[in-house]
């Protein structure tokens, strides 16, 4: 008997020693010192809009995330820092996310979801230090909750949960397409336009009809009639564009209720180039041919039938018989606003006189037409200029007379023989060769850029004779006898050597 009892005490303190094994439940954590201590626990939990502990919060209610934190004996332990984390899905207040444990070792923050349409599954966590015999202590907890869209009023039906409509985008971000038969790269001719439904608490409703009309409806075409709500309550219209250049608003509307959205104006703009409207000019026409490298800008307007500029991206290619246009990445340009630019370059081949360069700018349209038109530029080397009688052919002067006077003034022409103007900047100077003998330019230097070809420029001129004897007799107005003196005639391109030219002077004395 006396060995029974023995038996029965040993079988009871080992089934005591059992029951101190075990683990923790959901939303409570321990964590403690060394071996023969028991751990400080942290217990997390969740509390709803009505203070009712939850694993589940709608996006329209504030809730709490609250933690208690006992020692070893299940005391509360006051005044430690607790952390508070949440997934992306949620907000937290304040926004350091802690705060101090009171008297009854509980802390909490507000937590609510990021936005209406912040729903799905998120982990709530919470962290503090704990001060275990001089030795600090980290205790955790974590819940899992869920996020779900916010009841509204009762109701089940998509249409009655509709509370209001949000424009959201449209696509493209710029909100404007262009006419029909106008599109290609970058430039689109439909439209998209997103709204969303959203009941009392802001929240998406899935499921809702929502009916679309467009105004103008004559000159638009639009795709969809009507859609339904995704889970994100998001409808789609898209639009096509007609051939009139217009400004368009799409409505959306919720069937059945008096519930309706307009979208911001989406304008229809910008058609095909056409050749009344494709314009090309230069910065400058007349180039100097002895200057490699001098250039000139060709630029290329293009607008479509309505008068609005091209979409961005038109191609325009560009070739020419003498010189060089465009860079080594591409013969041509690509619009901008309407418009684009190359660069006219003096090389090899160089034109003779009485050629001129042509440049040609083409692009397509559509399929099949082409849209293409040249400019003309010239280059005139300094070399061959001189001063002739006349604008158009006459002859070329080689010595002034100045009569009877000891001064005059003469008008003729600069250019070439075949009747081309210098290079735009080119000056004229006269000098000269004994003293007391001048010349001076008073119209027609420096020589100025021009549209016209095939015209020498006009110059006026000022010569006078020595009026005092040195090498040569001093001019005397009326004079029986003549002297023969030379000017020399300075032709200055810019960037180049000038080039001079003598030209005999011959006065009374």
């Amino acid at each position: 008997m006396r060995y029974l009892k023995l038996w029965v005490m040993l079988w009871f303190f080992a089934l005591l020693a059992a029951c101190g094994g075990g683990g923790n439940p959901s939303g409570t954590s321990s964590s403690g010192g060394g071996s023969g201590s028991t751990a400080s626990q942290m217990t997390l939990a969740v509390l709803n809009g009505s203070g009712v502990s939850s694993t589940n919060i709608s996006t329209a209610e504030i809730a709490t995330a609250k933690v208690t934190l006992l020692n070893s004996s299940g005391a509360p332990i006051q005044g430690v820092i607790v952390n508070f984390t949440g997934g992306g899905l949620l907000t937290l207040a304040p926004t350091s996310a802690t705060a101090l444990t009171d008297a009854n070792g509980q802390a909490s923050v507000e937590i609510r979801a990021s936005s209406s349409t912040s729903t799905g599954a998120t982990l709530v966590s919470a962290s503090a230090a704990v001060i275990v015999s001089s030795t600090s202590t980290t205790v955790t907890a974590q819940k899992a909750i869920s996020i779900s869209s916010a009841p509204s009023s009762g109701a089940s039906d998509p249409q009655l949960l509709a509370n209001a409509l949000n424009f959201l985008d449209t696509n493209p971000s710029d909100k404007s397409i262009v006419l029909k038969g106008s599109g290609g790269n970058g430039r689109s001719e439909s439209a998209t336009l997103r709204f969303r439904v959203v009941d009392t608490n802001n929240a998406p409703v899935k499921g809702t009809i929502v009916d679309f009309s467009v105004n103008p409806s004559s000159v638009v075409t639009l795709n969809i009639a009507s859609a339904t709500s995704d889970t994100d309550g998001v409808v789609v219209a898209t639009v096509s564009s007609g051939t009139v250049a217009t400004s368009v608003v799409v409505t959306a509307t919720v069937r059945g209720r008096s519930i309706a959205s307009q979208s911001d104006q989406l304008l229809v703009t910008t058609g095909s180039a056409i050749a009344a409207g494709f314009d090309l000019s230069a910065s400058k026409f007349n180039l100097n041919a002895s200057l490699s490298g001098d250039s000139s800008t060709i630029t290329v307007r293009i607008r479509d039938a309505n008068g609005n500029p091209v979409a961005d991206g038109v191609p325009v290619v560009f070739t020419t018989d003498f010189g060089g246009v465009g860079s080594s990445a591409q013969g041509g340009c690509l619009t901008s606003n309407g418009l684009c630019t190359v660069t006219y370059t003096v090389q090899d081949p160089r034109p003779a006189d009485g050629q001129l360069v042509t440049v040609v700018s083409s692009t397509q349209v559509g399929s099949t037409g082409v849209i293409s038109k040249s400019i003309n530029l010239s280059a005139v080397s300094p070399g061959a200029l001189g001063i002739y009688s006349a604008k158009v052919s006459g002859t070329k002067v080689t010595a002034l007379n100045l009569g009877t006077v000891c001064s005059a003034v003469f008008s003729y022409y600069v250019g070439t023989p075949l009747n081309f103007a210098a290079a735009a900047g080119t000056t004229v100077g006269m000098t000269g060769q004994v003293a007391g003998l001048s010349g001076s330019v008073s119209i027609g230097s420096p020589i100025l850029d021009a549209l016209t070809f095939g015209e020498r420029t006009a110059i006026s001129f000022t010569v006078t004779a020595p009026s005092t004897a040195g090498a040569v007799p001093a001019c005397v107005a009326g004079g029986s006898s003549s002297q023969t003196v030379n000017l020399l005639v300075t032709f200055t391109s810019p960037g180049t050597t000038p080039v001079q030219q003598t030209m005999p002077v011959t006065y009374p004395f």
